[in-house]
């Protein structure tokens, strides 16, 4: 039996050990190396780690019972998707390491690229920056505090999407160093985009909340073939046609909705009537099994002609239209950012090459510190949903699979 004199003199020591450590004013590393000379701060990596994670969660093979918030289980699941434009099969927590890795090697090819060519952010990108933070905060500053993520570590994060943006238009804009004609964006909207006017008509109750029955779906489908017979008649020229379209939505859809045991006044359905270019990511929601629902009856109606298209929860009464016989390049570019829809998957795509090309000077002890076995899903009464991402998507975060 040891004696009391050990006992308190182990005990005196361990008290020395606490005041020694105490002492020493030990704390979590700030930053987790460089790359390419750039810092990266423990925030924004933990900010990429966690989106990583999410983005795992997403595509992680779980066993029956396990959840996207287990986060034991989707670091020990298999996980399979696109990493870098290759399909990549690994264990989870490896999936998102490599992940991570990617992100701030992005976040790092920004910041260096931004300095070396004296980008500027301007007021408004700055405010919106501080702006989204703010909101982003209100909402969820206890979940991002219990994932170590500080608020300046947010808007540090949005002012690097800020920089990527204005990378975008140093690089592609009209005074940049490899700006986009206006032939290329001609070929852009005649090829890859549809310029489409349409009146909506809603399958579905938005009072009952009820979708329509089959008495009267057909209802319904009767009234936009009226709408479109008489569409045939008022709109019919080339150019867009947004008082005869307008006229027909106010005539038409308030009846469609009285089908339903719905009411709507005129004024409201001007709503319901829309002219709208849509680009390649608007239309591919649209489609499935190499057949894309809106575009391919349109293409068999044949440009300028109307048709009517069953979306499922809506009855559309649409055409195909060439937009340049009503505007110009300028205007579409200034009404739907044609440069950011051509071009950022390219510079995202030179982004992340640049920041995989960079010296890495990474800690890895100090990103041991950090591990994403040590995610937080859950704080207070906060829920975030599976495979949901800290933040919106933009130039950071690393999409799930295609």
């Amino acid at each position: 039996m040891r004696s009391i004199k050990t006992k308190l003199f182990s005990l005196a020591m361990a008290v020395s050990m606490v005041l020694a450590l105490a002492g020493c004013a030990m704390s979590a590393p700030s930053t987790v190396g460089s790359i390419g000379g750039v810092e990266i701060p423990a925030g924004i990596y933990l900010l990429a780690q966690y989106n990583s994670y999410n983005t795992a969660s997403g595509v992680a093979e779980l066993a029956t019972g396990e959840t996207a918030s287990d986060v034991k289980a989707v670091l020990k699941a298999t996980c399979t998707g696109t990493i870098n434009g290759e399909d990549v099969t690994a264990v989870g927590s490896d999936y998102v390491a490599q992940l991570t890795t990617r992100a701030i090697e992005y976040y790092a090819a920004v910041e260096k690229q931004f300095a070396e060519q004296n980008g500027v952010l301007d007021d408004t990108a700055t405010a919106e920056a501080a702006k989204t933070a703010d909101s982003l905060w209100s909402s969820n500053g206890d979940l991002y505090t219990a994932n170590g993520i500080s608020k300046s570590s947010v808007e540090a994060y949005l002012l690097n999407a800020q920089k990527a943006k204005v990378l975008l238009k140093m690089t592609y804009g009209p005074d940049g160093t490899s700006p986009v004609t206006d032939a290329e964006y001609t070929d852009y909207v005649n090829n890859d985009c549809y310029y489409i006017e349409a009146v909506q008509f809603p399958l579905v109750n938005y009072s009952t909340y009820s979708m329509a029955d089959d008495d009267q779906k057909a209802a319904i489908m009767a009234t936009a073939e009226s709408c479109m017979a008489e569409l045939n008649e008022t709109a019919t020229a080339e150019t867009a046609s947004s008082s005869a379209l307008y006229t027909a939505a106010m005539t038409y859809v308030p009846k469609a909705m009285a089908a339903m045991g719905s009411t709507m006044d005129a004024s409201q359905a001007v709503y319901y009537a829309a002219s709208q270019l849509y680009t390649p990511s608007d239309l591919s929601s649209y489609g499935s099994d190499e057949y894309n629902n809106l575009t391919d009856p349109l293409d068999a109606a044949g440009m300028n002609h109307w048709t009517t298209i069953d979306l499922g929860t809506t009855i559309l009464v649409a055409r195909k239209i060439d937009p340049f016989k009503t505007y110009t390049v300028e205007d579409l570019d200034s009404m739907y950012d044609l440069l950011t829809s051509m071009k950022s998957d390219a510079i995202q795509d030179e982004l992340y090459a640049a920041g995989a090309a960079l010296d890495h000077n990474l800690n890895s002890a100090a990103m041991n510190t950090y591990s994403a076995s040590k995610i937080k899903k859950e704080r207070l009464n906060l829920k975030i949903q599976p495979g949901a991402a800290l933040f919106a998507p933009g130039f950071f975060v690393e999409e799930g699979p295609t």
